[in-house]
């Protein structure tokens, strides 16, 4: 995939979402403002639904990425910090249903959970440890989702990344291997 077209498109979407809403941006707006054509959109990506994903992916994979990503509280506060920086984005959180951004954030974060889990712990999680993830991060994406619309405003990012890892039992307070 040509990097520079994805961040393109990725870039184009972002900015028009955050002028019109994600439910009133179309695809065509999209090929029109990043001009590109039909062919080329859906070489990357199948639909919108497809660019909300991809877009959280980036974000989220990159605050894991980032060099002061070391424990949990560093990985929360970096995506409290995130949806605090980026007001624009907010519409996103009104989308509903299977492509809802709320559900690909839990889907996504409890991928990602289990896979720095299982990589810190050197084994796969059993069921347990599987439900105590899915639980949390179905908790987190609602609580990123309030910390976003401004509902804990007078927490900082460093703040309310710490209140979550104080929530989770100390075993699964892990160091992130990268």
């Amino acid at each position: 995939m040509n990097k520079w077209t994805r961040k393109r498109i990725l870039d184009t979407f972002t900015d028009l979402v955050s002028e019109h809403g994600y439910e009133n941006v179309t695809v065509q707006m999209i090929l029109e403002k990043a001009d590109v054509g039909k062919t080329t959109f859906y070489r990357y990506f199948r639909d919108k639904a497809d660019l909300l994903y991809e877009h959280y992916k980036d974000l989220y994979d990159a605050a894991i990425e980032d060099e002061n990503c070391v424990e949990l509280k560093d990985l929360f506060s970096l995506l409290f910090r995130k949806v605090r920086e980026h007001p624009e984005e907010l519409s996103l959180f009104d989308t509903i249903g299977f492509d809802s951004y709320r559900e690909f954030i839990y889907k996504y974060t409890c991928a990602r959970g289990r896979q720095i889990m299982e990589k810190a712990w050197g084994r796969p999680l059993t069921m347990k440890e599987n439900f105590h993830v899915s639980f949390f991060c179905g908790g987190g994406a609602k609580m990123l989702e309030e910390y976003a619309c401004g509902r804990y405003r007078d927490m900082t990012p460093e703040e309310a990344g710490a209140e979550a890892a104080s929530m989770m039992h100390a075993q699964y307070d892990v160091k992130i291997i990268k």
